[in-house]
């Protein structure tokens, strides 16, 4: 009885109960696409961690943590290699060479981490070869000598990466319907080229209105981006002799990953090529990175079997290799519930104040009740009922909002492109695809359940504190 009264009196005054309840569904659909939005950019941090930079499990010379020397190879190679191919629950993996080296080319020159990899074998532990841009060459699907295999920032630090109006540029912008201010003056730059996007776009977006600027200058610039693929790099490095050693090789690809940092840091070539200029053994590897089968066990247990099984080698786990992430993944739940209580927080005061009016205008009432026998905890459960229908309710309805804005999200995905650099130097996508655990909502739940208990003590304490006799003298 006391339930169905008190699902009856949060629809005495509808027009009161609707604002709180289209308060708490709004605050409730935004807490949920916040939780949401940051889960996704976390999910997607982890698996650029595992999946493209670090793989789960990653074996090294301790040695060579603490000083990138050439000569700091996997002791033992043969053996732990063996070992780890033997392990049920190691799913793939992948040995590297890696060197330390400088490239050069005519107008430009940066420092890189030269990768030595088997393309077949690195396609089975990480997914880098994905994220080859368009028009960016292939991974390594060419039939020339020494192909390189460079990042985005490197060719734009080397000046392989340029920017110029052509006509391909000019016909793709008629086909947008681009307006003709805009055509011409994009005709005037046909034939320049730029080797910075920053000037280029500083350049053209100084002669267009803001409006026309902000609406057509990214376009343009992507547009007009252009990789000298072939083009050749000069490496200096130190060989296993100690010996200073030249190689060119020719770029066949250009990637893009979501980590601007991880991209400016790596370059790849074939195991071959640079075991043949830099003097590697067969035996000769920097590194061993493996994906585990976290089905059947976790990263630690295989760190823990390898570590045991060769202590002179150091096994590290992508939680080590990519602290950030880790942390990101752990504290997520902890966010979750700091961003919704924070919301439910602010939200409480308005169903207290909504509360305390309601009691306000049915202090006849309540006094008829207590004078008839109802007594002061069925009064309190009949409120409390009260502010938790009327929390719930809406809270329910923004569930399903929220999910429904996830689910539409989650397939086309949040473009942040306009800021996109900034989220690349931290290693987040520049496009984020939201979305939730179901657990999230029956925490909600809980959540606004006791959110409702607690709203509900100060109505509630002016209730149990009316005087029957008092209450029904009250117009």
């Amino acid at each position: 009885m006391i339930t169905a009264i008190s699902w009856k009196n949060v629809w005495r005054n509808k027009h009161r109960s609707m604002i709180v309840i289209v308060a708490v569904t709004l605050g409730t659909v935004a807490g949920v696409f916040v939780a949401g939005m940051m889960k996704g950019w976390s999910d997607q941090r982890v698996d650029a961690a595992i999946y493209t930079e670090a793989a789960h499990l990653k074996v090294q010379n301790p040695e060579y943590l603490n000083n990138e020397e050439i000569t700091y190879t996997i002791p033992n190679y043969n053996a732990v290699k063996t070992f780890i191919e033997n392990q049920s629950n190691i799913e793939k993996y992948t040995s590297r060479t890696k060197v330390v080296a400088m490239a050069a080319t005519s107008r430009g020159n940066t420092a890189v981490t030269l990768k030595g990899i088997n393309p077949d074998d690195e396609k089975k532990v990480s997914n880098l070869y994905e994220f080859i841009e368009e028009d960016g060459g292939s991974y390594f699907d060419v039939d020339y000598k020494n192909p390189i295999v460079i990042s985005d920032k490197t060719a734009e630090q080397l000046r392989i990466k340029t920017f110029r109006v052509t006509t391909e540029l000019i016909d793709s912008l008629k086909s947008l319907q681009v307006p003709e201010n805009v055509l011409a003056l994009t005709q005037e730059y046909e034939g320049r080229r730029f080797y910075s996007k920053t000037k280029f776009r500083k350049a053209f977006e100084s002669e267009l209105s803001k409006s026309d600027a902000r609406k057509y200058g990214a376009l343009i610039a992507e547009l007009a981006k252009n990789y000298q693929l072939k083009a050749k790099i000069v490496f200096t490095f130190t060989d296993m002799h100690g010996d200073l050693t030249y190689q060119s090789y020719r770029v066949c690809g250009i990637y893009k990953t979501s980590n601007t940092a991880f991209d400016a840091m790596n370059a790849f070539v074939l195991q071959d090529d640079l075991a043949r200029v830099a003097g590697f053994g067969p035996a000769d590897f920097h590194e061993i990175a493996a994906l585990i089968n976290l089905d059947n066990s976790t990263e630690k247990v295989e760190q823990l079997a390898i570590s045991t099984r060769f202590p002179e080698v150091n096994v590290m786990t992508w939680r080590e290799m990519a602290p950030d992430a880790a942390m990101l993944s752990d504290i997520m739940d902890i966010y979750y519930f700091i961003i919704m209580s924070i919301i439910f927080l602010a939200l409480a005061f308005g169903i207290v104040n909504t509360m305390l009016m309601s009691i306000m205008e049915r202090i006849k009432e309540l006094g008829m009740l207590m004078a008839i026998g109802m007594n002061k905890k069925k009064v309190f459960r009949m409120i409390m009922l009260e502010t938790v229908f009327l929390t719930l309710t809406g809270s329910l309805v923004g569930m399903g909002l929220g999910a429904l804005v996830l689910k539409i999200t989650n397939v086309t995905g949040l473009d942040f492109s306009s800021v996109g650099e900034g989220f690349e130097a931290f290693g987040y996508a520049a496009i984020v695809y939201p979305n939730i655990e179901w657990s999230f909502f029956f925490a909600i739940i809980v959540l606004v359940i006791v959110v409702g208990i607690l709203s509900s003590i100060s109505p509630a304490r002016k209730a149990l504190k009316l005087k029957p006799i008092d209450a029904l003298r009250t117009e």
